[in-house]
């Protein structure tokens, strides 16, 4: 038993050595940004979320992504944990020529969009947006997974009340199915190089197909000596985060 568990140790790190030999380039860095819910549904925000990563690439462009990740509530859920791991590609590395070209080419697409009825502020500020999103120096698609651990309780009822003999209280509430959890991964992630340092903005979508989330959305109903009540559940699934951080390449 000791010489297979051995032998698997000196697999393991014969192939991270055989990587790390083999890649292009490697990463670490942080982000910060906003964690949401998909959908309207009322009584339920958005929080911060924060994580750090490791990021390794090989020549062909492909690579993969590991970290921690915390957001300090989900669908008003408190202390979220997840570990996501992702497959990615990153396109090849513009020059500073290239991205001041492609920089200039955005700022003109903005200037020359809209008709002769726009603003001059709206002007100023679409050119400058536009040259400043075209100034990326490469960009990463990335799709994985991230399982987790959600260690807040469930939410308490929120209700809002009418009066008179007729009235009706609605309630709204997230309950948390189960603590562990996982979600599907996908996104983008554009990055703005100085130097050895990335500039990064990643949005992402995910999907849980774990349900953790179920939100409540019931009705209490009084009309003289009638009584009705109604209640639904469904799972929140789908959510969006958009980060801003900063990596270090080498």
């Amino acid at each position: 038993m000791t010489m297979k568990l051995h032998s698997i140790l000196l697999t393991l790190t014969a192939t991270l050595l055989c990587c790390s030999a083999l890649a292009q380039t490697r990463d670490v860095g942080f982000q910060v940004g906003v964690h949401t819910a998909l959908g309207r549904r009322a009584g339920v925000g958005g929080d911060i979320t924060f994580g750090v990563g490791y990021g390794q690439f090989f020549r062909s462009g492909r690579g993969f992504r590991t970290g921690l990740q915390y957001s300090a509530s989900v669908a008003d859920i408190n202390d979220a944990f997840g570990v996501p791991v992702a497959f990615a590609y990153r396109t090849r590395s513009r020059s500073a020529g290239e991205r001041l070209q492609a920089g200039a080419a955005g700022a003109g697409s903005s200037l020359s969009s809209g008709g002769p009825y726009r603003r001059s502020g709206d002007v100023a500020r679409g050119a400058i947006g536009g040259f400043l999103l075209s100034l990326f120096s490469d960009v990463e698609f990335f799709a994985g997974v991230t399982p987790g651990y959600v260690a807040g309780a469930s939410g308490a009822p929120y209700w809002s009340n009418g009066g008179g003999a007729s009235y009706s209280r609605d309630d709204f509430w997230v309950e948390k199915k189960r603590a562990f959890s996982l979600t599907l991964d996908a996104g983008t992630c554009l990055n703005y190089s100085i130097w050895r340092f990335d500039l990064k903005l990643t949005p992402a979508f995910h999907f849980c197909p774990t349900g953790n989330f179920i939100y409540h959305a019931g009705r209490f109903t009084v009309d003289g000596d009638a009584v009705k009540i109604q209640d639904t559940s469904t799972p929140i699934r789908w959510f969006f985060t958009f980060t801003a951080g900063l990596a270090y390449r080498f």
